[in-house]
């Protein structure tokens, strides 16, 4: 019976720290699918000439996990089901990344299923691109967009992880704003 009894302790103790464990795994996995991408961008980038990019939030309308044809389209600021990077072509000059301007390189859907949630500033460029939270990538030095993309989970601000992309397409992880101002979650 005491033996029970400190490993029904011992359990109430670990469970909850497990817990934490998985959701850290969860948020570095995301974290390193960001960066992932943004190396992936500069290399597109030299690739094609120097020709501007955009990576941007998709939306998974229908839940399914995969991001079919018509949801192939820069969504907004909420990159949660997942994000795309693409070539884009300002055919009309409106600085809108539209449909028939975009052509996704790389897709990248995420299996979140509301435990995290991903959220990208309003990236500052010249000139500004939409919808908000669109990030315009150019190589060769030239400016690039500059933001944070925030990850948080159930944890709040306190555990959230943000991706700061400097001007010149460089990526680093934080755990505040690049202003130092602590990370906002929804």
């Amino acid at each position: 019976m005491t033996t029970l009894c400190v490993a029904g302790v011992l359990v109430s103790v670990a469970v909850p720290s497990l817990t934490g464990l998985a959701q850290n795994e969860r948020r570095s996995a995301m974290v390193s699918r960001l960066l992932a991408t943004l190396l992936v961008a500069r290399s597109e980038s030299l690739k094609r000439g120097g020709r501007p990019l955009v990576i941007c939030g998709a939306d998974d309308a229908d839940h399914n996990g995969n991001l079919d044809p018509p949801e192939l389209r820069c969504a907004g600021n909420d990159w949660t089901d997942g994000w795309m990077l693409g070539t884009w072509d300002d055919a009309d000059g409106d600085s809108t990344v539209d449909p028939a301007e975009f052509t996704p390189v790389r897709v990248f859907a995420t299996d979140s299923a509301g435990r995290l949630t991903v959220m990208a500033g309003n990236f500052t460029a010249s000139p500004p691109v939409r919808p908000a939270g669109t990030l315009l990538f150019k190589s060769f030095g030239r400016r690039t967009s500059n933001g944070t993309i925030t990850i948080c989970d159930a944890r709040g601000p306190a555990e959230a992880r943000g991706v700061i992309v400097s001007s010149l397409g460089r990526a680093r992880v934080s755990k505040r704003r690049s202003d130092g101002s602590a990370l906002r979650c929804p």
